[in-house]
């Protein structure tokens, strides 16, 4: 039995994860995965500390001894329900997006930060409705019809969705960049080094 141990953003992970895991099973049955679902700054400390060993995210502010080999550019996104009035529309405005009724992310999450670095000629008409710590649980509160949510493309289901849709936000278009964290110097055990491929293989085919 072996075991492989990756941090990840949980945006980054919740529909893609799955895939990749049942891939790797199937190449290597006897082999574990440990997946530490955080934010971002928790991914950067888990691969510094050694606790993973490598961890998926987007770029951002790294520790020295930390590098990111950026994978897939990933652009933001207006979540709704199928049966909202904004539904049918092509594409959406950041202003637009201000004057709905809305579900942010607080101030400790990176995909905020991001977000509030990229916009911040933009200032909201109103406040959100909600606010959560991870994307994951914002699609939940779109879901429920709370409201829409600004969240990034990789987040959302990657086959049709039988309540969400999106719509492409623009002016502008903001776009993440999700990479693979490694500690510098680390050796990689045999399996972690494939599960490592698999996923550049995979991500870079998104």
């Amino acid at each position: 039995m072996g075991l492989v141990t990756v941090a990840t953003v949980p945006s980054a992970a919740y529909y893609f994860m799955p895939d990749i895991i049942r891939r790797f099973q199937t190449r290597y049955p006897r082999v574990r995965v440990k997946l530490i679902d955080s934010s971002a700054g928790n991914v950067i400390e888990a691969v510094a500390s050694g606790q993973a060993d490598f961890g998926i995210s987007f770029e951002m502010s790294m520790q020295p001894n930390i590098e990111f080999l950026p994978l897939v550019r990933d652009p933001y996104v207006a979540a709704c329900r199928r049966d909202h009035p904004l539904a049918g529309k092509k594409s959406l405005t950041w202003h637009e997006f201000y004057q709905q009724d809305y579900v942010g992310l607080d101030k400790t999450s990176g995909n905020r930060n991001l977000l509030d670095k990229m916009l911040e000629h933009i200032i909201p008409q109103r406040p959100s409705i909600c606010e959560t710590r991870h994307v994951t649980t914002m699609l939940g509160m779109v879901e429920a019809g709370i409201g829409i949510a600004a969240v990034p493309a990789m987040s959302l289901p990657t086959i049709a969705h039988s309540v969400l849709t999106h719509l492409p936000l623009t002016e502008p278009q903001v776009m993440r960049t999700v990479g693979l964290i490694r500690r510098r110097g680390r050796m990689q055990s045999y399996v972690a080094a494939e599960l490592e491929k698999l996923l550049t293989e995979l991500y870079r085919a998104v």
